[in-house]
């Protein structure tokens, strides 16, 4: 897997030299989301921030409890400086060109880091700028099934976990668990189960992936199993 675009590198270091611009107190809770937000709109970059980030944006998903992996209302960067926007103190503070293909200040995403501190809590999603966060797909599967042919000759499936379920962003940055059915797991996941006797999913598995397209649309993603 790859989680490197250049064209965000100038924008992603930018947030960390203004991050006390953006908040100080609690500065932890709040920039680990504002650069899990940046860093994943720009490929994971390398960079000690971007590493911090994804290291959370994973533990986040790890059992137990799953808790949404992006938790946007926690970017407060709505806060100005000296008559100037978050936004326009990060691009002014980069130094490198960045290519056309990267952000704009006028984009939609900017618009998003702008409305932070004016309405937290509702986010508008739907603008195909934040397609990379609606891609987030969180995965929880705990399945366990098996089938057993009795002394009669019947078969008898042993259901002892049923559990398989994909969390997902809707257009207001909220993140809801919806179930799933076993068979559209992501092959990446590797979740070996097959019909079987009176089994509709024989196999076991137990773990948590996640996936996502960044803002150029390169996918990535990760799994654990435990």
């Amino acid at each position: 897997m790859r989680f490197q675009i250049k064209g965000c590198r100038s924008l992603v270091g930018a947030l960390f030299i203004a991050a006390p611009i953006l908040s100080s107190n609690p500065s932890q809770a709040y920039q680990i989301d504002c650069a899990i937000l940046l860093c994943l709109a720009g490929g994971w970059p390398s960079s000690t921030e971007c590493a911090a980030a994804r290291t959370e944006f994973i533990r986040r998903i790890t059992p137990w409890p799953i808790e949404p992996p992006l938790q946007i209302w926690r970017c407060p960067m709505g806060a100005s400086l000296n008559s100037q926007s978050p936004m326009e103190r990060l691009w002014s503070i980069s130094t490198t060109a960045l290519p056309e293909q990267s952000l704009s200040p006028d984009s939609a995403f900017s618009q998003l880091i702008e409305a932070q501190a004016v309405r937290p809590r509702r986010v508008d999603l739907s603008a195909s700028d934040f397609e990379f966060i609606r891609s987030i797909k969180v995965y929880d599967v705990d399945w366990w099934q098996w089938n057993h042919r009795n002394s009669e000759g019947d078969d008898i499936c042993w259901r002892a976990r049923r559990r398989a379920n994909i969390g997902t962003y809707d257009q207001q940055g909220a993140f809801n668990w919806h179930s799933l059915d076993i068979y559209d797991a992501p092959t990446w996941m590797e979740v070996s189960v097959q019909p079987r006797g009176d089994c509709e999913a024989e196999g076991r598995f137990r773990g948590v992936g996640i996936e996502w397209n960044d803002y150029f649309g390169e996918h990535g993603f990760e799994l654990v199993r435990y």
